[in-house]
């Protein structure tokens, strides 16, 4: 494979969805059996986007890098525009 091949290929497995089915030529069993592959996909992907926010939090707390700053005064500080 080549690098160009790789990574379109790499893009379309990292994407949420795919748009490329041609609903209307598929019968209706597989057309469900598509969408229901699709939606999961696209929830394991939120998954692993929630997965990785809180694994690079819990190394931010692990190296002494957590914000002590209650999330409260963090909120009212943006909305004052400080």
């Amino acid at each position: 494979m080549h690098d160009n091949d790789a990574q379109r290929f790499r893009s379309l497995m990292e994407a949420d969805s795919s748009a490329a089915l041609d609903r209307s030529s598929v019968p209706l069993t597989d057309q469900r059996s598509a969408a229901a592959a699709e939606y999961m996909a696209y929830q394991l992907g939120q998954i692993n986007r929630k997965l990785d926010r809180l694994i690079a939090a819990a190394e931010r707390i692990a190296n002494g890098y957590a914000n002590p700053e209650p999330y409260s005064s963090i909120k009212a500080r943006k909305a004052r525009g400080d």
